[in-house]
């Protein structure tokens, strides 16, 4: 196990986040999932002065993630980024396995593999018996939350969700769920490592859990009306929603998360609320997307078609879809600001959120100049 005299930055107030870092607590962190979530933290740690267990799915290139670690540290080594002793202590203090055992002295373990309930279970199960009972258990997930990955009659006070938005790298916040036996000092541990790892952290309890994806849903929900209605087409939404609103549009975003992982984390989303009808549009709409295979970016079809990674027309005809005169134009943005504000504001009163720390997330999150409220 690396120790403190090992890593002795992790003693020392980091330069950047300002934090004063408990260097025994959080030393050697396991990452569970090699898909561009996992990839993504793990690079994100790795100039950080822990000690790294990447572990890949039994089905993964475990040599190609390792061959793409040695290419990426050897070209900083080369171009004089790094010295020979930290080259070859980067080296010393990372693991690429697929072998779960390898996170048995982690402190920390954030699991970042697909969207799927049963599968997370199963591996959250085989955690609390590899791992030691201080270690810190986080799940990624953007949809469920930490209290449904395990229920055992032990452990459950050390699970908490650890929400990551991609490219990790580019993106501060970070959404930090706690469950209602979340322990103090699991609280208290996981809060220090996000700060000394320079993340801004928006504090939730489950019934406000990834408010950030359940805000642009209420927006996604209300866009794909207008589009369902067949007056109006998706690429048209797109185009009115990045040129005024947001740096994305909406289904060019279902389209690069993917049309499944959508599907699945709208039904997570909306399963406790009382109104689910609302959204019954969108979600079937999703499902017979997924049911043709016709998962998005990924597939090669979703919302839109793509050809190498491109998009290259729209689903529906191009013609079949009259140009917008200038006052319906208005109108469509005036009602979709009026639905990302209106549902900023009540999703900040539900969790209790300040303005300030809401206009800072939502910022981040759409990548805007400005928040909701500024």
């Amino acid at each position: 196990m690396t120790t403190d005299s090992d890593n002795p930055t992790l003693n020392n107030q980091h330069p950047a986040s300002g934090i004063q870092d408990p260097g025994s607590r959080i030393q050697i962190i396991g990452i569970i999932g090699q898909g561009k979530m996992g990839t993504s933290i793990f690079y994100s740690l790795l100039s950080l002065p822990y000690s790294l267990r990447w572990i890949g799915s039994p089905d993964a290139d475990i040599e190609k993630l390792q061959q793409s670690l040695d290419k990426k540290i050897l070209r900083s080594l080369k171009n004089g980024v790094m010295s020979q002793d930290e080259y070859n202590n980067l080296r010393q203090r990372t693991i690429i396995s697929s072998d779960l055992n390898h996170v048995s002295d982690c402190d920390i373990v954030i699991e970042a593999i697909p969207e799927e309930l049963s599968i997370k279970k199963q591996l959250f199960a085989a955690l609390n018996r590899i791992t030691k009972s201080s270690c810190i258990l986080a799940s990624n997930s953007s949809s469920i939350n930490p209290s449904q990955l395990f229920s055992g009659t032990d452990g459950d006070d050390r699970i908490i969700g650890m929400h990551y938005f991609f490219p990790v790298q580019m993106k501060e916040i970070v959404e930090l769920v706690f469950t209602d036996v979340t322990s103090s000092e699991v609280r208290e541990n996981a809060i220090y490592f996000l700060l000394y790892t320079n993340k801004q952290i928006l504090q939730l309890d489950e019934s406000n859990s990834f408010i950030l994806n359940r805000l642009f849903l209420d927006f996604k929900n209300e866009t794909y009306k207008i589009a369902e209605q067949g007056k109006v087409s998706e690429e048209q939404l797109d185009l009115l929603i990045k040129e005024h609103i947001f740096s994305l549009g909406v289904f060019d975003f279902m389209d690069g998360v993917g049309i499944d992982t959508m599907l699945s984390s709208v039904k997570n989303y909306i399963s406790h609320y009382p109104h689910q009808d609302y959204y019954s549009g969108l979600v079937n709409k999703l499902q017979s997307l997924v049911d043709a295979g016709n998962l998005g970016l990924k597939s090669g079809q979703g919302f839109y078609r793509y050809q190498d990674g491109q998009k290259i027309y729209p689903d529906r005809d191009p013609g079949s879809i009259k140009q917008l005169s200038s006052e319906r134009e208005r109108e469509i943005i005036e009602f979709l600001r009026f639905t990302y504000l209106n549902t900023a504001k009540r999703f900040t009163m539900q969790s209790g959120c300040t303005i300030d720390e809401m206009n800072r997330a939502i910022r981040e999150y759409f990548g805007l100049a400005k928040g909701p409220f500024e």
